[in-house]
């Protein structure tokens, strides 16, 4: 095999390693396997969970005439098995390529849904029907919301999607209520993607009454450490939940999902609450949007249901013919944005993918919602302007929980971290600045310096993603310190775990944040990174405001360019 081919061909390192390791098990002339194997392995790190390889011969990435001859090629190889085979690559009938791990959690996950795919008896019918009539609905039409809460009262399995202010939190604070109204002793279980996320979720239950309930990372409910990587929690030794509840469910990997699966008792419920359009998870899998990438089906039965509690007349589904009918709800009502809101119709052009829609809305915009001049000083200028008021609150030594407020109320996402346009470049010409103003910034801690957690501690209670700032105490001690709820907890710097600045943060840690304002800064370069999911995600971040920093022709390209991730969950549950 030639190593050097491979590096020319843009391979990365750990692609290379492999393909070399799977050549020496492999024993044949054929360097095609090798070719793959590094093929593969670089899909697997940009997320996928297996390789297409119709794609790949699409693409001219191997030499090969026909797909029937790359399969065959690659079946003579003692490596490749077939659906079963426990060897270090699988094929599928379908023509994807799986590194068995990931082969085996997508079975496992696809099984399970299969299995939890049940309904689920109501206890009480009266109780049931006065919690609706209570539910108060304030708009017209199928109220969604009431809808998804039904759907998990009455699935094993069931998936609630919807964009930022669609009532998610609503309605696990409604399921909640109802779910101990039909049972009062159910062992009720809620849990997020990070750790963000489930405090997020932790305050909204304790701000209603729940104190009693605690939101867990999943790592932390399956007990996955850095020394314990398969959990906790097993098939033998299963979580003694009845119901779990798992809040940003689309920054689950396949990995992780498939632990969980194995984790749960055979007759707990599941409900996963997400944002099917966001990003995916960092690791490999695409689960929510495998989940809800076709139209949900409602059967007769459910139907009736919804009009004998709710009042409500929701359309029976022709084709019957999925397993996870009644199982999905897509909200179709956001309540913070109207039809008129300049951040909810980009939000929707770029979702479907509509350049045209994006400029017609930036142009009919009431403020300016783009700027296309990304000199390092226009950069500068336009956040130094943005965080103006929360620098002069640090100047005037005001209260810390006003300055954890003030700068909670703007931020700068950027899709990379390193590089021009940038994470990195952006913190710089922020501190290049104040540094001119006489702030210290060329210390590692200083007054007014915000950082971010990169490393859950769960000590300190401090997850990766959280914000806070360093600031003086009523001492006068530099420490760090972060807003809960209304107050303010204060923390040595000795003790803060990994951090870095974060004057700006990458979209991908923006998940499950919201600020009022928010500036989104692409490169002016072409990336691999750039797609509507990653622009959609950023955008809705914001409440009132939101300014695109990207040139013309990078912006048509992020709308138009839609990143699909190879997997075969969906045809496993078709």
């Amino acid at each position: 095999m030639n190593d050097l081919a491979l590096r020319q061909a843009g391979f990365s390192e750990l692609a290379c390693q492999f393909a070399r390791f799977i050549d020496r098990l492999n024993h044949q002339d054929d360097e095609l396997v090798a070719r793959i194997a590094a093929l593969l392995t670089d899909a697997v790190s940009q997320g996928h969970v297996c390789l297409n390889l119709a794609f790949i011969l699409k693409q001219d990435l191997v030499q090969c005439d026909t797909l029937s001859e790359l399969v065959t090629r690659l079946k003579k190889s003692h490596i490749v098995g077939e659906e079963g085979d426990y060897k270090p690559l699988i094929l599928t009938n379908d023509g994807l390529l799986y590194l068995y791990r990931y082969w085996s959690d997508e079975q496992v996950v696809a099984q399970a849904i299969r299995q939890r795919c049940q309904p689920v008896d109501i206890i009480n019918s009266v109780q049931l029907q006065q919690d609706f009539s209570d539910w108060l609905s304030s708009h017209e039409g199928v109220d969604w919301q009431k809808v998804a809460v039904l759907m998990a009262l009455t699935r094993q399995f069931s998936v609630i999607s919807g964009g930022p202010g669609t009532g998610k939190t609503t309605i696990v604070l409604r399921l909640l209520k109802m779910l101990y109204g039909q049972q009062a002793d159910l062992k009720i279980a809620l849990a997020a993607s990070t750790g963000k996320a489930a405090a997020r979720l932790q305050q909204a239950i304790t701000d209603s009454g729940n104190p009693s309930l605690e939101a867990k990372t999943l790592h932390r409910l399956l007990g996955i450490t850095a020394n314990n990587d398969k959990g906790r929690y097993s098939k033998q030794r299963p979580l003694p939940v009845d119901v779990l509840i798992v809040d940003e469910a689309s920054m689950i990997d396949i990995s992780l999902m498939a632990k969980l699966m194995q984790a749960l008792p055979d007759n707990a419920r599941l409900i996963l609450l997400g944002d099917s359009q966001q990003l995916a998870s960092v690791e490999s899998g695409a689960i929510l949007a495998n989940l809800c990438d076709k139209k949900p089906q409602f059967s007769a039965a459910f139907t009736e249901q919804i009009e004998t509690f709710t009042g409500m007349n929701l359309t029976r589904s022709e084709d019957q013919t999925t397993q996870l009918n009644n199982s999905i709800v897509l909200l179709q009502h956001s309540y913070r944005f109207d039809e008129r809101s300049d951040i909810g119709q980009l939000a929707k052009a770029v979702q479907t993918g509509d350049i045209q829609t994006v400029y017609s809305v930036i142009d009919g915009a009431a403020s300016s919602l783009w700027q296309q001049q990304l000199e390092p000083a226009n950069i500068q200028q336009h956040v130094f302007e943005h965080y103006k008021v929360y620098f002069d609150a640090v100047s005037r030594h005001i209260e810390a929980i006003d300055c954890l407020k003030l700068f909670e109320q703007y931020h700068v996402l950027c899709a990379l971290k390193q590089g021009p346009q940038s994470v990195a470049s952006v913190n710089e010409l922020v501190e290049r600045k104040l540094q001119k103003q006489g702030w210290k910034t060329h210390q590692s801690f200083y007054p007014g310096r915000p950082i971010m957690i990169v490393q859950n501690d769960y000590r300190q209670g401090l997850f990766n993603g959280d914000t806070g700032l360093v600031l003086y105490d009523e001492q006068g001690v530099l420490r760090a310190c972060f807003r809960v709820d209304n107050a303010v907890r204060w923390v040595n710097l000795s003790r803060l775990p990994a951090h870095e600045t974060a004057y700006a943060m990458t979209i991908h840690k923006s998940q499950g944040s919201e600020f009022d304002n928010v500036s989104v800064l692409l490169p002016e370069e072409e990336s691999a990174l750039l797609n509507r999911e990653l622009l959609y995600t950023a955008i809705t971040r914001a409440k009132k405001q939101i300014t695109l920093m990207s040139t013309e022709v990078i912006l048509a390209k992020t709308v138009s360019s839609q990143h699909q991730r190879e997997t075969g969950l969906s045809a496993l549950l078709s």
